[in-house]
């Protein structure tokens, strides 16, 4: 069966693994398999297993998210905090 995700089409077997779909998509978009997160349209998350026990049919399109955590890191984000509170109590000294 063909399935397309994120408008790249795939021919795999309906009783093919999640784990299989994401090393095709490894090897050809070269994103790691550890990141990529695949959500049907129905919104549900594929998670392991195979993908007809999933709810993937013949021509669904998949989403890939990719899972990478972001933000500040810690150290930086401390020290900016402590740079607002020294700024805030100097602003509050001066308004007295």
């Amino acid at each position: 069966m063909q399935i397309l995700v994120n408008d790249t089409a795939y021919t795999v077997e309906a009783d093919a693994s999640v784990e299989s779909l994401k090393l095709m998509i490894e090897n050809k978009d070269f994103v790691p398999g550890h990141l990529i997160r695949l959500v049907n349209a129905d919104s549900e998350e594929i998670e392991g297993g195979s993908l007809a026990a999933n709810g993937v049919e013949e021509d669904d399109t998949i989403t890939l998210l990719l899972d990478v955590n972001g933000g500040m890191r810690r150290k930086w984000r401390k020290k900016r905090m402590r740079r607002l509170r020294r700024k805030r109590r100097k602003m509050r000294q001066r308004a007295r």
